[in-house]
């Protein structure tokens, strides 16, 4: 009689997590184009599910803000995880063309970004869309980078 030893694979229990780095921006709130403008504090707050946002720390400046953070989120596995969205705000700068919001705060730009592919890392910079009247223009860029991690569960 012949006995084949069979193996049996187990998946262990893992969960996903980003490690997202952002480094800089550029082509924020050009002076030419923006001369009302009257700080250049920018902050990005950033997702991939709305209940969860987190933010950089503020760089004061130039319309090219430089933040060099880095980040680990944990992803939800039973949630649809696709894009990470991205959002540059300005703080305490407004003008009668844009008014901010009671907090200070105006949205200078905006971009959904897709996720990597588990265990693979994509770094770019990306396009950001700014909100004009009832439509947006393509203005000024982000460069950040990511990776997917699976870490197993013990």
């Amino acid at each position: 009689m012949f006995t084949r030893n069979k193996r049996i694979a187990i998946e262990k229990d893992y969960d996903i997590d980003l490690l997202l780095s952002i480094d800089h921006a550029e082509g924020l709130d050009n002076p030419s184009t923006y001369p009302s403008v009257t700080t250049r504090d920018y902050r990005v707050v950033f997702w991939v599910h709305p209940d969860y946002q987190l933010a950089t720390s503020r760089d004061l400046g130039s319309p090219d803000p430089v933040w060099n953070q880095k980040c680990r989120m944990k992803l939800d596995k039973s949630r649809d995880c696709k894009l990470l969205y991205v959002e540059v705000l300005r703080y305490g700068s407004s003008s009668e063309s844009n008014p901010g919001t009671s907090n200070g705060m105006s949205l200078v730009g905006r971009a959904q970004i897709p996720l990597p592919n588990l265990s693979s890392k994509t770094d770019g910079r990306y396009g950001l869309v700014r909100p004009k009247d009832d439509e947006y223009k393509a203005e000024g860029h982000i460069t950040l980078s990511m990776k997917l991690v699976k870490i197993d569960i013990i």
